[in-house]
């Protein structure tokens, strides 16, 4: 920040959220959100309890608040972030509100807690992966609290990104090395805005994206899509 402000550096990329509105206040330096093109996921891994259970997975929906997460990531200013968010990217063609009202509803932790007895989960122990630095760790680490106070036994394993990366591709169970959920960003780009094209909601088991899903059904609308007039 020191060389930014001297002039000894012409941007920085990525600064602390703490140290944002300070520089705002700079004459000479002009801030611009670093998330605007970006949408946070919570991505379960599907092959392992208790999120190979479909109604484990639905139940949470309660236990999300996004206006919480986005606040934590990129300031009270809500200039700077949008909630309300499903599938596709704010702004974006295939953008739409259908279905978003649960995430709407005044968040009711007790509720989901019995929403996900009800399920089948009974406080088994879930490993989350979060890095210790960038915008994914105040992101991660606000998510775990939601997910705590929703009465999930959250063993929450911090590590650098590049290793994160890495180890989000061990099938394996999460005793042995594997995991159950991370928090991460994925950017606006073209393919990310169209329902063929986004590999976060591909649904093709182990031949799809880290977490791998399984739903033939997903997969032939996605198929349909391609056709569709």
């Amino acid at each position: 920040m020191a060389a930014l402000r001297a002039g000894e550096v012409d941007w920085w990329e990525a600064p602390p959220r703490d140290l944002v509105e300070a520089l705002s206040r700079e004459r000479d330096i002009t801030v611009i959100s670093q998330y605007a093109t970006a949408m946070a996921l919570l991505r379960f891994n599907h092959l392992h309890p208790p999120f190979d259970n479909a109604a484990v997975r639905r139940a949470l929906l309660g236990a999300v608040d996004q206006a919480e997460a986005m606040t934590a990531v990129a300031g009270t200013d809500r200039a700077f972030w949008h909630d309300g968010i499903g599938l596709f990217p704010a702004g974006t063609p295939f953008a739409n509100d259908a279905g978003i009202e649960v995430l709407r509803a005044t968040r009711d932790y007790p509720a989901v807690r019995q929403a996900l007895a009800h399920a089948g989960y009974n406080g088994e122990k879930i490993v989350v992966l979060a890095p210790t630095d960038g915008g994914i760790c105040p992101l991660s680490l606000v998510g775990v609290d939601q997910l705590r106070r929703a009465g999930m036994n959250v063993d929450l394993q911090e590590m650098e990104l590049g290793t994160l990366y890495r180890r989000r591709l061990n099938q394996g169970a999460p005793d042995k090395g594997g995991w159950n959920a991370f928090f991460f960003f994925f950017d606006r780009s073209a393919p990310n805005t169209n329902p063929y094209g986004n590999y976060w909601i591909r649904a093709d088991g182990l031949a799809g994206f880290d977490g791998w899903p399984t739903s033939p059904r997903i997969e032939a609308l996605r198929a349909a899509w391609l056709d569709a007039a």
